[in-house]
Formats: C-alpha cells, sequence, structure tokens
C-alpha cells in the first residue's frame, strides 16, 4: 500500500460549496480507483493523505499538481505501508469553516492519535507526517516528531 501526504494552496478563495464540490468529484473517483484518504482544508491550505495503489495515487496526485486551484504543492511524506489508515473512506473531509460536528469529529481523531502517537504503535511515517501538519494547522505546539 502506497501512501501520500502533501500541503498546498489554494489558488482562489473557496467556500463551503467549492470545496464540498471538489469533495463529490474527489469521492467518485477515489472510490473507483480503490484509493483512500483525508482532506483537510483550513484558512486556504490544503492537507491531504493519499493510499492506495502506488500508480494510480500518483497519477492523482499529478492531476493535483496539474490543477489551477491548488498552488505552492509540497510534498511532505510518501512510502509504502502495511495497512489503510482510512480503509472505509473514499475521502474523509474536516473543514474549518467553523464549529461543526465534522471538525469536532477530526478534533477527536486528533487527540487519539496523540494519546497513542508512540512510534512503534504508528509505524507509518506518512500518517505520523499527517497528524503532524494537521497539529500545526490547528496551532497545537508540537510534542514529538516521528
Amino acid at each position: 500500500m502506497f501512501c501520500l501526504v502533501y500541503r498546498s494552496t489554494a489558488q482562489l478563495a473557496f467556500k463551503t460549496v467549492d470545496v464540498k464540490e471538489m469533495l463529490e468529484k474527489a469521492r467518485f473517483s477515489n472510490s473507483r480507483d480503490n484509493i483512500t484518504g483525508c482532506l483537510l482544508y483550513y484558512e486556504g491550505e490544503f492537507i491531504q493523505y493519499l493510499e492506495g495503489n502506488q500508480i494510480k495515487v500518483l497519477n492523482l496526485f499529478d492531476k493535483i499538481k496539474a490543477d489551477k486551484r491548488h498552488k505552492d504543492i509540497s510534498i511532505l511524506a510518501h512510502g509504502i505501508t502495511d495497512s489503510r489508515e482510512f480503509k472505509d473512506w473514499e475521502m474523509a473531509y474536516a473543514d474549518y469553516f467553523g464549529d461543526n460536528d465534522q471538525i469536532n469529529y477530526f478534533r477527536l481523531l486528533l487527540d487519539s492519535y496523540e494519546e497513542m502517537e508512540d512510534s512503534s504503535i504508528h509505524p507509518n511515517p506518512s500518517f505520523n507526517a499527517f497528524w503532524i501538519a494537521v497539529r500545526e494547522n490547528l496551532g497545537k505546539p508540537l510534542t514529538s516528531q516521528p
């Protein structure tokens, strides 16, 4: 299983409806290509974790890099892992357009991850890089590095 984590800046000011439309299209194509992951959007910045067949994930990332809605794209981590981290989610999503059920659930996920942050429990460096980027975006101090 291949995974990739990237960060990008939105070229345009996205509204909730814009992100949801993009998300619906992503879920359809990700389901078709057996790609799972998680997308976060906060203050004009995307952080995304993608996992699946290496060729399909890299093809998707090439499309993202060519998408004019993204700029300043940087890979935070990538690698091979034994299993999916988001196995049941074609694309989990948390938006930071104010307080809502999605963001509250995502905060719980972050809290759960921080409680089990020991690298022996989560040996996937890309998954660790994803949560570190999430924590940085939420303005929480880093407690450790993988």
